[in-house]
């Protein structure tokens, strides 16, 4: 056995990864905006036994100049391949992330294939809501409805609320104020910088591999939502909206929108993606539409300890309502 990394990947960790998932977050097209978008460096570590890639780990290396993180890929990234294989690869890349000097390592489980719990790693926990698209056609969907989204789907249409595709640069500098809005209001650190969204934009979008959607009321945007797709399931990426505006209901609709979508493109997976388990009421807006929430978790391993407390300790700082204040003035 040997272990392996590809540092821009492509073909040869592309045709891998399709043996065990669809999921573009594992396909080399997202490493792009891995790079792009936070300007990591990808690093797809693989191991190869008798010419065959046997088990692989995509990810993008961080490099804060003071803390080094490795997330094994945005949102979801874990161990794939041959089970067998699982457990010689973590141990392989124990040496290899010293080597790299990488202080800390974070893998999320996918709700869409087996996962592997690395021993050495603790967990924490998050929750995934999805919502089974099988089966279901556009008049099935709406009479799937409870009264009250109807309802506030309807409302929405007769104060006037469209939802339109974003469709340049400029949208998405919209949709990006749309996101620091709601960050602002929910005290949250703003963690994703315009950047990324652009890559989205740059990298995803023009493959028709997702998009940015905006409600708008007249020529006002007063929500809007990122959307990837993989080929079996659509993924609820992002969202933002303008506070006073959520009494039309737009994000109702654009949900609703992007759900007719999915079922027309064939997919048969809504992916609500995580939450932490404590943001009940973020968690009972993606469950009223009738999916449901897993458990989902997060192995985490510092590589070096003492620095990873010192690291955490300031997170902590910049997820306080200073501190998410501070990074929004940064970003915006």
């Amino acid at each position: 056995m040997e272990l392996k990394v590809f540092e821009s990947p492509g073909r040869e960790w592309d045709e891998f990864a399709a043996r065990y998932t669809d999921l573009v977050f594992y396909q080399s097209v997202w490493s792009e905006v891995l790079r792009k978008g936070l300007g990591g460096q990808p690093l797809y570590f693989y191991l190869k036994e008798g010419g065959e890639i046997v088990a692989g780990l995509p990810g993008v290396l961080l490099d804060f100049k003071i803390f080094r993180i490795y997330y094994a890929s945005i949102p979801y990234g874990n161990v794939m391949g041959k089970p067998s294989y699982f457990k010689p690869l973590v141990e392989l890349l124990e040496n290899e992330f010293c080597k790299r000097k990488i202080d800390q390592v974070r893998m999320t489980e996918s709700p869409f294939s087996m996962s592997y719990s690395p021993e050495s790693y603790r967990a924490l926990s998050a929750k995934c809501t999805l919502l089974d698209l099988k089966g279901l056609d556009r008049e099935k969907l709406w009479q799937g409805y409870k009264k009250n989204i109807r309802r506030d789907v309807r409302k929405a249409g007769r104060s006037g609320v469209t939802v339109r595709m974003g469709a340049s640069r400029d949208d998405i500098r919209i949709f990006y104020k749309l996101y620091l809005d709601s960050m602002e209001r929910n005290r949250a650190a703003a963690k994703y910088p315009y950047r990324w969204f652009e890559a989205i934009y740059d990298v995803i979008s023009k493959r028709d591999l997702g998009h940015v959607r905006l409600a708008q009321l007249g020529q006002q945007a007063i929500a809007g939502a990122v959307f990837i797709h993989s080929p079996r399931s659509a993924h609820y990426f992002h969202n933002g909206s303008q506070y006073e505006f959520l009494r039309f209901c737009p994000n109702e609709l654009l949900i609703h929108v992007t759900l007719e979508e999915a079922i027309e493109k064939g997919h048969s997976c809504f992916d609500f993606m995580g939450s932490d388990p404590s943001d009940l009421a973020l968690l009972r807006f993606k469950e009223k539409w009738g999916s449901r929430s897993v458990d989902l978790r997060t192995y985490v391993k510092d590589v070096h300890p003492f620095r990873c407390r010192i690291w955490e300790t300031g997170k902590r700082v910049m997820n306080s309502t200073v501190g998410s204040w501070v990074l929004r003035k940064i970003r915006g």
